[in-house]
């Protein structure tokens, strides 16, 4: 019977084989995923400042998957299943009035973004925009590496208007989900 060294040794040997890659990626991954995260913001005024321009930081929670999961390279893709600002208060058409919103990713307290998650440009084909509702989905995940890692993130919202806006409230509801996947073959060789 071969010793314990030599047996992970040619273990080793046959993972790192040509074709054998596959095989080893298949045994060693952990996949964790949220079905639905959400997050809602209620009563956010957004101040007649005389700017053509409206931004608003929603501080998005992650959970702690990321603690859960073994150390290794981290691939984590994120879903914005919904983004939604509903007009409570003010003399404010969303249908007439925005012409370009962003969604973008940031992490807690950066200034700069990982990515935009979603644009959307309010013309004659869109259906993202009435009077009072603006309702953006993602069409696909977005890869956001380490992402699952942190237990928040911020989505900003920018959006870029026809006419400095009066005084209005409205409320907001982001769901978004996370799958991460952790592949940690490359710590046994």
């Amino acid at each position: 019977m071969p010793s314990l060294p030599r047996l992970l040794i040619l273990t080793a040997a046959v993972l790192l084989a040509p074709g054998c890659r596959k095989i080893a990626d298949t045994f060693f991954v952990v996949t964790a995923e949220t079905d639905e995260l959400c997050k809602a913001e209620r009563g956010l005024t957004f101040s007649g400042d005389g700017t053509d321009t409206l931004t608003h930081t929603v501080i998005f929670p992650l959970g702690q998957m990321g603690t859960d999961l073994p150390e290794g390279h981290l691939e984590t893709e994120l879903r914005v299943r919904l983004f939604e600002l509903d007009v409570m208060r003010g003399e404010v058409d969303l249908k007439e009035d925005l012409q370009v919103v962003k969604v973008s990713l940031r992490r807690r307290g950066a200034t700069e973004f990982i990515r935009t998650l979603l644009e959307q440009e309010n013309n004659a084909s869109s259906q993202a925009f009435t009077p009072t509702r603006l309702v953006l989905r993602a069409v696909e995940a977005a890869s956001v590496p380490e992402l699952a890692r942190d237990e928040q993130v911020e989505m900003v919202l920018e959006a870029r208007t026809r006419r400095p806006l009066p005084a209005w409230t409205a409320d907001l509801q982001v769901c978004a989900s996370l799958r991460a996947e952790v592949h940690y073959f490359h710590l046994i060789y």
